[in-house]
């Protein structure tokens, strides 16, 4: 937890450079402030997911913050044009959901539990917000015919790299979920966002629902079930769980899209 002067601070950066003027210049955020915004992600991680995972009415439940989720998504896309910025707000997102995805026993995954059906409907909808900043930076990397690669190698190299966020990871079945979500995100990322792949993003992006689906399967295997199990239709796994992450991802995407002014 945050004491309240920092919580004031973070919420002051957040609103200084989110405002609606930041859907017409993707880069509001300052250059030598985006390392240092996607670090304060990073801090304030599991209330960025709640903000982008739910559809927040009051505060945030960790540090009360007060932050509608356009303004979020507007402040990381700013942030995002700095690779290392987005690598350190995606890797604690990762981190967040490893550890909300161990807390639940095996029967969670073999018969109907809302909690987490919720917590996977959350974390996929935040893995498609993050998506949907990803595809808007590539795309105006493109049009200003800058180094889409370059972009991607460094959100590789200090992904795959060592640990740098605010959050530890306790544990070596959370360290597996966040290794193998990071390498299935990690896999193929799209280097070309043209005109139309932006305007139907969702039939091109899938880097973060691959993650969502990898984290998810490692988790329910460390936990017991094998795939006979996780393949079983009708069945929880196959039918509700995985069916969750999908159309939340998409759902994810669309939002951020909106978000940040897209059509």
């Amino acid at each position: 937890h945050h004491d309240k002067a920092e919580t004031a601070i973070f919420e002051r950066v957040l609103k200084e450079y989110s405002g609606k003027e930041a859907s017409e210049n993707q880069s509001s955020v300052p250059v030598s402030m985006r390392a240092s915004v996607g670090s304060m992600m990073g801090d304030y991680a599991s209330d960025v997911h709640q903000i982008l995972g739910k559809k927040m009415d009051g505060p945030t439940d960790f540090n009360n913050l007060e932050v509608e989720r356009g303004d979020l998504v507007r402040i990381m896309r700013g942030a995002a044009e700095d690779p290392k910025a987005f690598a350190v707000m995606h890797q604690s997102q990762t981190v967040v959901i490893a550890e909300g995805l161990n807390d639940y026993p095996a029967s969670s995954y073999r018969k109907e539990d809302e909690e987490l059906r919720a917590w996977i409907k959350q974390s996929a909808s935040v893995l498609g917000h993050l998506d949907g900043v990803r595809g808007d930076v590539i795309y105006d990397l493109g049009q200003a015919e800058k180094d889409t690669n370059g972009w991607n190698k460094m959100i590789n190299y200090h992904a795959i790299g060592a640990p740098f966020t605010a959050i530890p990871v306790v544990g070596d079945a959370i360290q597996r979920s966040v290794d193998v979500g990071t390498a299935a995100y990690m896999n193929d990322l799209n280097a070309k966002v043209d005109a139309d792949t932006r305007r139907n993003m969702v039939d091109h992006f899938e880097n973060g629902e691959q993650q969502m689906d990898a984290m998810m399967r490692r988790t329910a295997m460390d936990k017991g079930l094998d795939e006979e199990e996780l393949d079983a239709s009708p069945g929880e796994y196959e039918d509700h769980l995985q069916a969750a992450a999908e159309s939340w991802y998409q759902y994810g995407i669309e939002d951020a899209q909106k978000k940040m002014g897209q059509p």
